[in-house]
């Protein structure tokens, strides 16, 4: 990690809190004036502001330069981006991680993550050292301190999904001078580590919500074992996986959304919504289009968007047909997902709830579709993977045909190696262009089957990962690139 960054940190975390508020609790508080130190730290208001900095600079994090899609979504082809306006990702999508056009600076870089590192660390250092008399409710200090270490975990397992291995840094600096620079840790030694920090989080948050308006925006227990089940999967611990899945679907009163009211699983809060990021212009956290590029904007124009006459990030029909087949007469997602979709200008349409900020004139645009991390759609997949890699193929399709139920499909009834292609399918049809699909084939080991642009010998010899950006390098001769990426940059 760089020196540099704590000089930079409480600037950024001040101008965070500011820029992103909300009508939650967690998200309405003032950033405090001091610095982090003994002082800070010493009652209930002082840890929820600084929860609520953590929060901030997720969502920071996982909305800049589309970040969470152009790592989740591109590179698995979901979308035929279209290099007159996005030369950068259209290079993306066909595996091309670097190059002229490929937006390194942000892609490449991990220091806005240690920013974030940085604040969790401190709340897991001095929030436990707060007296709970200081707290209206003493379990409200125990669920901030989980939501510490949720969020930690959640960081250092988008990092090495993206990166491999990657440093770790658990305990925070309150001097630049004196912070060292730490070499990577293996991707092994950093999944070791999410466990063991989202196991803290599970023991110190409840399920539900006490304020309904905090519901998937803030973390909860569900949260947390949704996130462990995705890490058990990708380490292929689908023993781990299949019982913490099962835990968020039997313990954590969430509901799948009927089908009429589908669109509100993407606006956000739902009975559905495990964990998101809030996006709501209501709350002023909507996104300013300003005529695309920001968000599902990208894939958005007329009639979605008004004045907006140019696509970005149109879908691919051959992926989009390759998905479908012949289900596309029938799955309400075919019709509720997706605008003109075998036209060369097809829109994705789930993030379509715009709002304008001159609605006399349908001026200043805005999206106001939360971003979905974990949902309870996504979980009951995953477990009917788990469950099918470990033979238990009955109770595995129950899962799967509960899904297609929804959707609209008729149920399935294969078993075997048939029906891990059918919930992979299933996975990518209902989480389309929500962040999961280029990992689900990462993990499956089927990138190059969807993904034909995406070198086989380049996925063969771990070019699925990212490099990092060797600016980093000037400062911390203790880092190494990423293997594949080594001499080609």
């Amino acid at each position: 990690m760089n020196k540099r960054l704590l000089h930079s940190y409480n600037i950024l975390l001040l101008a965070s809190i500011m820029i992103v508020s909300s009508c939650s609790k967690i998200l309405d508080l003032e950033p405090h004036n001091s610095t982090f130190t003994e002082a800070y730290f010493s009652n209930e208001s002082d840890a929820n502001t600084a929860i609520a900095g953590a929060y901030a600079l997720l969502r920071n994090i996982l909305i800049t330069d589309n970040t969470w899609h152009v790592y989740g979504d591109v590179p698995a082809s979901e979308l035929l981006i279209n290099g007159n306006y996005d030369s950068g990702n259209s290079n993306v999508a066909l595996g091309l991680f670097t190059g002229l056009n490929v937006n390194g600076g942000s892609y490449w870089n991990w220091q806005k993550y240690y920013k974030l590192l940085q604040q969790v660390n401190l709340i897991i250092a001095k929030v436990p050292g707060i007296d709970s008399t200081k707290f209206v409710d003493p379990a409200t200090k125990s669920h901030i301190i989980g939501e510490a270490y949720f969020l930690r975990s959640f960081t250092y397992f988008f990092m090495s999904r993206v990166w491999g291995g990657v440093p770790l840094k658990l305990t925070p600096d309150y001097d630049a001078n004196a912070a060292l620079n730490i070499p990577r840790s293996t991707a092994d030694a950093v999944l070791a580590q999410c466990l063991a920090d989202v196991a803290i989080a599970e023991k110190n948050m409840a399920f539900g919500y006490t304020d309904e308006g905090q519901r998937a925006v803030r973390a909860n227990k569900g949260s947390a074992y949704a996130l462990e089940a995705h890490i058990r999967a990708w380490k292929g611990d689908y023993a781990g996986c299949e019982a913490a899945a099962n835990t968020v679907i039997t313990e954590g009163g969430y509901q799948l959304v009927d089908s009429a009211n589908y669109e509100s699983v993407f606006i956000g809060k739902s009975a559905e919504g495990i964990f998101e990021i809030n996006i709501n212009g209501g709350q002023n956290e909507g996104i300013a289009i300003n005529g695309g590029g920001n968000g599902s904007a990208n894939t958005l124009m007329q009639p979605f968007i008004y004045g907006k006459s140019r696509l970005e990030w149109p879908l691919s029909t051959i992926y989009v047909n390759n998905i479908y087949k012949a289900d596309s007469t029938t799955d309400i997602r075919y019709r509720k997902f997706f605008f003109q979709p075998q036209s060369s200008n097809g829109q994705v349409i789930k993030y379509a709830n715009i709002s304008y900020a001159d609605g006399s004139t349908k001026g200043d645009p805005r999206l106001n579709n939360n971003l979905n991390i974990f949902r309870l759609a996504d979980i009951m997949l995953l477990r009917a993977e788990a469950l099918n890699k470990l033979g238990r193929d009955g109770e595995a399709v129950v899962l799967l045909n509960k899904v297609r139920e929804r959707a609209g499909v008729p149920d399935y009834n294969g078993s075997g190696e048939a029906l891990a292609t059918e919930i992979l399918e299933e996975r990518l049809r209902e989480l389309f262009f929500e962040g999961q699909s280029y990992f689900d084939l990462v993990r499956n080991n089927k990138l190059t089957l969807y993904n034909e642009s995406f070198n086989q010998d380049q996925y063969n010899k771990g070019g699925w990962l990212w490099p990092i950006d060797p600016a980093m390098f000037k400062d911390d001769y203790t880092l190494a690139q990423t293997p594949y990426w080594q001499g080609k940059l």
